[in-house]
């Protein structure tokens, strides 16, 4: 009978953590096809794995180590590692770690790390979103989109056509448009800052062209557009003059100060006819009324041929580049800006 027992014993101890070893390994790997045909099956939301692998989607509590699926995965708590789908991953708490998604990452929260092919969602506050197309979130240290960034709060934002936020503490960098109640150094064509600047204003430049130039941003960098009309020599035609650009402006005194801006000009005919030219400026800003400010300045033109009336048949450097010719020019600008 003792022979007996002594036999069982070790049996019964070496079986028993066998099958702990197998629970272990169940809560510690999550293999996959589609939720619940999976080694967690019905239980998988409450358990949360080191390591996940899905063929096509998945679900777990939370996520400790790596979560992969091959179209969709969901964490109904927090993620703490890394999770890579091929469309979409959705965490119902908070994004610690990182989430890669080849279209859509949305988090209700958390310090992590965003990346999709499209579009980034987070409800609360985040940390570094990278997309496609667009991100949201209600704050963001660094938001980089393709297209649009949208946040309550952020630090930095860079899209290529529209950045949309309340306060910004950092750059806003678009290809297009930044809006914003308060963003110290927007960086974009058109900048509808709340607390910031806009300017209207009529322009005359030393080859007596004229333009409306539309300045628009803070009280440090600011946009340009504007349109008017030029005589040029080539064509000897007057013809349609467009100009886009950026400036900072650099403050001296009260009611004093110097506006620099890089600013591309283009003449067309509209037909079969268009010249560009670069633009360096610096232009002494003096406000005589609150609304209203006269700038005159200096300026820089890069281009194949010098059009000045100031300055006829003068350059600084001339560049020769086989059959064409390239003239570092000076020029003048002057002008009378009302804030709108």
């Amino acid at each position: 009978m003792k022979i007996k027992h002594s036999i069982l014993l070790p049996v019964f101890v070496i079986a028993g953590l066998k099958l702990v070893a197998q629970e272990s390994a169940g809560k510690t790997v999550h293999l996959g096809l589609v939720t619940p045909i999976s080694t967690q099956g019905r239980y998988a939301r409450d358990i949360s794995p080191a390591f996940a692998l899905h063929i096509l989607q998945g679900v777990n509590h939370d996520n400790k180590g790596a979560s992969v699926a091959g179209l969709h995965t969901t964490l109904y708590g927090s993620n703490r590692g890394v999770m890579v789908s091929g469309l979409v991953n959705q965490v119902k708490g908070s994004n610690k770690g990182v989430a890669v998604a080849g279209l859509v990452n949305t988090s209700r929260n958390g310090r992590g790390l965003q990346l999709a092919g499209l579009h980034n969602q987070e409800a609360g506050n985040g940390f570094i979103q990278v997309a496609g197309l667009s991100n949201y979130s209600h704050y963001s240290l660094l938001q980089l989109a393709g297209l649009v960034n949208t946040s309550r709060h952020a630090g930095y934002q860079i899209a290529g056509l529209v950045n949309n936020a309340q306060t910004v503490k950092g750059i806003q960098l678009s290809g297009l448009i930044n809006i914003a109640d308060s963003s110290r150094y927007p960086i974009g064509i058109l900048n509808f800052i709340k607390t910031g600047e806009k300017q209207l204003g009529l322009q005359v430049y030393d080859d007596v062209s004229a333009g409306i130039v539309l300045r628009t941003g803070s009280y440090k960098t600011y946009g340009i557009i504007g349109a008017g009309l030029a005589r040029d020599k080539d064509q000897n035609s007057t013809v349609l003059q467009m100009e886009t650009g950026l400036g900072y402006r650099i403050p001296l005194a009260r009611g004093l100060r110097v506006n620099t801006e890089a600013v591309l000009l283009a003449r067309t005919d509209v037909h079969n006819f268009i010249r560009h030219i670069e633009s360096l400026r610096t232009l002494l800003g003096v406000k005589v009324t609150p609304a209203i400010e006269l700038t005159v300045g200096p300026a820089l033109y890069l281009t194949d041929q010098s059009d000045s009336e100031l300055f006829s048949g003068h350059y600084i450097w001339k560049i020769k580049k086989r059959e064409s010719v390239l003239l570092v020019a000076p020029g003048a600008v002057a002008g009378i800006n009302i804030r709108l």
